[in-house]
């Protein structure tokens, strides 16, 4: 009996159940899980580029720059040496679990004490949210899961985090951990959301659910480990130099980006607009003279609305507003004792406010798991975890006959290119692009491994003229310093610097992708054409061309 109790016991606590989702996960990594590929799946492979190069000692925005933080990469470098055959989609979407998933035990360990249900409302958002790779806005008709938009399901993640803290933990030493250890997580993740936090944060501290003493810890707790990264590496300084460079490169977009954050996300915000206004005459005819001003629940309501669309103005269409879900919950524990109609009222209109986001993702997710048994996958043995993927066979036949199409219709896309015009209108979400990538990238590195051993030599570094660069990490190469992962030659591609030529003009090998030529193939080589002067141009593959240091094939002719 006593044993019976006890198991009941653990199975009622919130905190059991957020480690024990753990299992499933780790087996799934342990195995070599196959994944439905989604749009802009190559997103992915800048993980593994990351991991590469911290394995082979490179420190972000020290050694190279990045679209994000840091600590994601790590967590996935770490992780993928833990779990090497991990799916890399699904490695990169749980890596930040062990960070997150503690420091919402926190949070629930205590809710739990005096609502263990409210704690399980909190709970099964965060799972979902958490372990489901996929996104709000859909980008193709069928079943797949998104390996785009990585990064910024992490940070809403620990947005989601944060505010559960500031509106159930009370203030003290667990509060003021739990704000330092999050805040510096999003600042290490995506700098977007570390600036919402801060928001959430003052208004936590105005409303006095954080005291000034404790405020002051936080900070100090978050400052101090920065500074000790500083010291040693003078990461911080290079973080925030990479941070306003990005900006600077982006500040055009970001007032058109309010637009479609409200086009795109109009089921939310409509019912949030009728939602401010009922909690506006709730706060109005109900005050409770114990709260304080910016403890309304107007104030927490508006705040965590406004952050979330400062966040998508960057984020736009991955898994928006969740952090709203503590919120509401904290406003319910509020209105519970009021009259029927005002609480329907509110219930109905939170409804509208979370159930779009939270069906999306679940949906997604959930019919992407259940048609994948009927995908095939790739046989491609030359690029590791890049084949753990999968599709209809019809869209596999497609993907294998471009490239020979590719190959003899080469003059066509150059002449769409020369144009401004890619393939097709939104062919970087084309399931067949994204398929044929991993085709081609095996190619080349069946190609290269034959140029290697008929010329006797190893490159050992090298770099690649498209988007992303994941063959440092499936040949075991160093990778080219002082240059931006993640190469969108319209967004995150920054002016030439002296390190990034020197850098380049020392890499054994610059690969050049040829099927098809796109606008952004064309205006990277542009970009570094300077760097890669005097170069021998080899063509190891009807689709690749290596350009190659003067002095590598020295003596070999």
């Amino acid at each position: 009996m006593t044993c019976a109790t006890d198991l009941r016991s653990i199975l009622s606590r919130p905190v059991f159940w957020i480690f024990a989702a753990f299992v499933p996960l780790i087996l799934l990594l342990i195995i070599p899980t196959v994944a439905p590929i989604g749009p802009m799946y190559w997103d992915t492979y800048l993980y593994l580029d990351a991991a590469q190069r911290i394995w082979m000692g490179q420190i972000p925005s020290v050694d190279f720059s990045t679209p994000v933080g840091p600590m994601p990469y790590y967590l996935f470098a770490g992780g993928l040496k833990l779990f090497p055959n991990a799916q890399p989609l699904l490695l990169a979407q749980w890596c930040i679990l062990p960070v997150a998933a503690p420091l919402l035990a926190l949070v629930l360990a205590e809710l739990s004490k005096r609502n263990p249900a409210h704690a399980f409302a909190l709970l099964v958002p965060f799972l979902v949210f958490a372990t489901f790779p996929s996104n709000v806005a859909a980008y193709h008709p069928l079943p797949t899961l998104d390996g785009f938009g990585i990064y910024n399901r992490h940070g809403v993640i620990f947005l989601y985090v944060l505010t559960s803290g500031l509106v159930f933990l009370k203030d003290g030493r667990r509060m003021a951990i739990l704000v330092a250890a999050t805040m510096l997580a999003l600042f290490l993740t995506k700098v977007t959301g570390f600036l919402v936090g801060g928001l959430f944060c003052l208004l936590a501290l105005l409303s006095g659910r954080i005291s000034l003493r404790y405020s002051i810890v936080s900070v100090m707790l978050f400052v101090i480990p920065l500074g000790i990264t500083e010291l040693t590496s003078g990461f911080v300084s290079g973080y925030i130099r990479d941070i306003i460079e990005l900006a600077g490169m982006n500040e055009d977009s970001f007032l058109p980006r309010f637009l479609t954050v409200a086009s795109l996300k109009l089921d939310v915000l409509l019912p949030a607009g009728f939602l401010a206004l009922l909690l506006i005459w709730l706060d109005w005819t109900r005050t409770d003279r114990n709260i304080r001003f910016f403890d309304h629940n107007f104030w927490w309501f508006s705040v965590v609305i406004a952050g979330g669309a400062i966040y998508e103005t960057q984020n736009t269409g991955s898994q928006e507003f969740i952090f709203i879900w503590p919120v509401l919950l904290m406003i319910f524990e509020r209105i519970r004792l009021i009259h029927q109609g005002p609480k329907m009222a509110f219930l109905a209109l939170a409804a509208f406010c979370v159930i779009p986001t939270f069906t999306k993702v679940a949906h997604k997710t959930l019919r992407a798991v259940v048609v994948a048994p009927t995908y095939q996958r790739l046989d491609l043995p030359e690029v590791k975890n890049l084949a753990q993927v999968s599709q209809r066979r019809e869209i596999i036949d497609r993907a294998e006959y471009l490239e020979p199409h590719y190959e003899n219709f080469a003059s066509a896309y150059a002449d769409l290119s020369a144009h401004g015009q890619l393939p097709s209108w939104q062919y970087y979400s084309e399931l067949d692009f994204q398929l044929y990538w991993i085709i081609s990238a095996n190619s080349l590195v069946e190609s290269l491994k034959a140029f290697e051993a008929k010329n006797n030599i190893r490159l050992e570094s090298l770099m690649n003229l498209d988007f992303t660069n994941p063959f440092p990490w499936l040949l075991d190469r160093d990778a080219t310093r002082h240059i931006q992962i993640g190469a969108d030659p319209h967004r995150t591609v920054p002016p030439l610097t002296d390190k990034a030529i020197q850098s380049i003009r020392e890499t054994a090998a610059v690969l050049r992708p040829k099927c098809p030529l796109t606008t952004g193939r064309r205006m990277l080589f542009a970009h570094y054409e300077e760097a890669l002067k005097d170069r021998q141009v080899v063509e190891v593959h009807p689709c690749w061309d290596i350009l190659l240091r003067p002095d590598i094939l020295a003596g070999k002719q």
